[in-house]
């Protein structure tokens, strides 16, 4: 590893051994709220992929993207 990584992965293993309790409460809207980013996030890619598909295929395929003439 390059050095700046590794001075970045010691200081995030420092920091994160001299963290101290927070004693905090996360309440279900928290839950709530990560299950809905998480979906957002599934649905997004999901998105992503289908509108460049075409191209996505054309480069695993390595054949020229084809393109319509509604375009």
């Amino acid at each position: 590893m390059k050095s700046s990584t590794m001075s970045t992965v010691a200081l995030a293993t420092v920091a994160l051994l001299l963290a101290a309790p927070a004693h905090a409460y996360i309440d279900p809207g928290t839950g709530s709220l990560l299950v809905q980013g998480l979906i957002a996030a599934v649905v997004g890619i999901g998105v992503a992929v289908k509108l460049f598909w075409h191209k996505i295929k054309a480069v695993v395929t390595g054949k020229p993207v084809e393109l319509d003439d509604d375009e």
